[in-house]
């Protein structure tokens, strides 16, 4: 599969034991191989492509062998074959001597990496060079991840903010013609207070996720008291809970010894709740628990299937409406996790459909 460049036999007398000695102490991992009787043949493999990549020349003495172990999976070796050889006729097109592209290989042990490939050809040796970008594509991913969240992010805020204050700006109209009777406004005044939270929450949430994301959140680390913060919570949402008439039941251990960051516990904690308030039905009910550092928020509400918890869990979540029509971001409980990640805490979803569920911080 790889091509050979036709100079002088003179120009091109390499001793192999000289080239296996160079390889040895070269960073990357590299297959040497030739080209014997119109078979590709793998002859060195030196020691970083034996720690690294894993394979001996007993498992991959030919290059078929060596995209059988390489590539496993049918379909993607066929499309880096196929990759390849295109990628060799560009280069003859180009007047190269060597062949390039990216690939993601997998080693002995079961682990995937992404590497470059490079192949240089010299008579009938071919000199095959593994550099690791692995953490490189990573990086790449997830700023695709955080640029698509952050698309996301402002999409739905220009969708869900524009009807909330228009309303808001109706009403105060509204109020100020004095066109409304007292038993009329009182009814507007509790839709205007229940609008400007969740709009609050969602400007509230949008600057927590860029800070997030810009690394701008520093912890600072001091003794916490939940029971204080939990009711500082409810406090705001005591019209929401009222609305929907939900029972709000606390089990807080005030004798807890917990030592975090008071900002991002508050929002991750707000988070937890306000999700159970928004996909609880009316006359349902809600309890928080806090005992022995883990911090558990239960609802009898609509509940999550296994793959609505995978996507949450995966930061793939897009916003639903809540049991009384409540708007959001899809981006709290994503933004808790991020959070919960920087303060050493993680976060645990139990869920049954049209049974509740059960969000714990562990800290």
């Amino acid at each position: 599969m790889f091509f050979m460049k036709k100079e002088k036999k003179s120009e091109l007398q390499i001793s192999r034991f000289e080239l296996h000695k160079v390889a040895d102490f070269l960073p990357y991992p590299f297959i040497i191989a030739e080209v014997i009787d119109g078979v590709h043949l793998n002859t060195f493999l030196n020691e970083k492509f034996l720690e690294e990549i894993g394979y001996t020349l007993g498992e991959i003495p030919t290059i078929e062998t060596w995209y059988e172990h390489a590539y496993p999976d049918d379909i993607y070796r066929e499309k880096v074959i196929t990759a390849w050889d295109q990628e060799e006729v560009n280069s003859k097109q180009e007047g190269k001597v060597f062949v390039k592209m990216k690939s993601q290989v997998t080693c002995k042990n079961s682990l995937k990496k992404w590497y470059e490939i490079k192949a240089s050809v010299v008579d009938k040796l071919h000199v095959v060079a593994f550099v690791d970008i692995d953490k490189e594509i990573a990086l790449q991913e997830e700023l695709k991840s955080i640029n698509s969240n952050n698309d996301r992010m402002l999409s739905v805020l220009g969708h869900d903010l524009r009807a909330p204050l228009h309303n808001l700006t109706t009403i105060s109209s509204m109020a100020l013609e004095d066109n409304m009777s007292q038993e009329d406004f009182a009814p507007f005044i509790e839709k205007i207070n229940k609008q400007s939270t969740e709009v609050l929450d969602m400007l509230e949430t949008t600057l927590n996720w860029s800070r997030s994301n810009f690394n701008t959140i520093k912890v600072n680390k001091v003794g916490l008291d939940m029971k204080s913060i939990i009711q500082s919570i409810l406090s705001i949402y005591k019209s929401d809970c009222k609305t929907k008439n939900i029972t709000v039941n606390l089990a807080l251990d005030a004798e807890g010894n917990l030592f975090s960051d008071m900002e991002i516990v508050t929002i991750i904690a707000r988070s937890m709740i306000t999700n159970a308030i928004k996909f609880t039905p009316i006359n349902g009910e809600i309890t928080i628990h806090f005992n022995d550092n883990v911090l558990t928020v239960s609802d009898n509400g609509i509940g999550m299937s296994d793959e609505m918890i995978s996507t949450i869990l995966n930061n793939n979540y897009r916003s639903t409406r809540g049991t009384n029509n409540e708007i959001g971001m899809g981006m709290g409980m994503q933004l808790a996790q991020n959070l919960a990640d920087k303060i050493e805490a993680r976060i645990t979803i139990q869920s049954q459909l049209q049974k509740g569920t059960t969000i714990s911080l562990i800290f």
